[in-house]
């Protein structure tokens, strides 16, 4: 095949390569079988924390991120957008923990375990891994087409932690929530080296900033182990 066709034909193929990955078709590896059996048959949190950490990588800390997940299991949600996947952790722990959840949306510039968080989705349930810039009209679209005229219960930012990113964010995809939802932000405390110029590989970003600009405008509630811990914590907006 000519150099050139190839060049224009190669994008399509990689498209086509990675949807096949990502569809309920392609072969999985036995490991997955056994783990999603697992996970579709675990109902206990600590378990499915240790699952979401084993099988895809979680960065939480564990009081903050079940404190959520028992908010949620009250707001029953039907439908879930996370902004910032990273490797898929809370994405799992949102399917699985949240048995209510009949379609959730994954945002980010690549989605990680993305195969494998759709091949983990429960019976009844749809994961949707959207690649690409969360901070976009065109993305905004593919999610409302995800969504299928659905308005979202739960949205999830931990993308772009940036002043500038978190707020882009939140501007795009806060109006697609109901009244009656839920907004989470992670990372509302700053980290050690933004308040004491003690670099420990943690980042936090400009989250806080933000964060401290919605709690005059919104009823907010905060999961925080430690005030002094080094980053995490969970900002969570009642949507009115």
């Amino acid at each position: 095949m000519p150099m050139r066709l190839r060049q224009v034909l190669r994008p399509y193929y990689q498209h086509l390569q990675r949807r096949w990955r990502e569809s309920a078709w392609s072969s999985k590896p036995c490991a997955w079988q056994d783990a999603r059996q697992r996970a579709h048959g675990e109902t206990r949190f600590d378990a499915l924390l240790t699952m979401a950490s084993s099988e895809f990588g979680i960065t939480q800390v564990p009081s903050e991120i079940e404190a959520l997940v028992a908010r949620l299991r009250e707001l029953k949600p039907r439908t879930i957008v996370e902004i910032g996947t990273h490797k898929g952790g809370n994405s799992f722990l949102f399917c699985h923990a949240v048995t209510t959840a009949t379609r959730v949306v994954g945002v980010d510039l690549c989605v990680q375990n993305a195969d494998k968080l759709i091949h983990f989705a429960r019976d009844g349930q749809r994961y949707f891994a959207l690649h690409g810039d969360s901070q976009t009209e065109v993305m905004k679209q593919r999610v409302r087409t995800c969504l299928g005229g659905e308005q979202v219960d739960f949205l999830f930012i931990d993308g772009d932690h940036r002043y500038a990113g978190v707020k882009a964010d939140f501007e795009l995809y806060a109006p697609l929530v109901r009244s009656g939802g839920m907004i989470a932000l992670h990372d509302i405390v700053s980290d050690h080296r933004t308040r004491y110029g003690r670099d420990t590989g943690c980042y936090a970003g400009e989250v806080h900033r933000y964060w401290a600009e919605l709690k005059q405008r919104y009823a907010c509630s905060e999961f925080i182990s430690d005030p002094e811990q080094d980053g995490f914590g969970i900002g969570v907006i009642d949507v009115r």
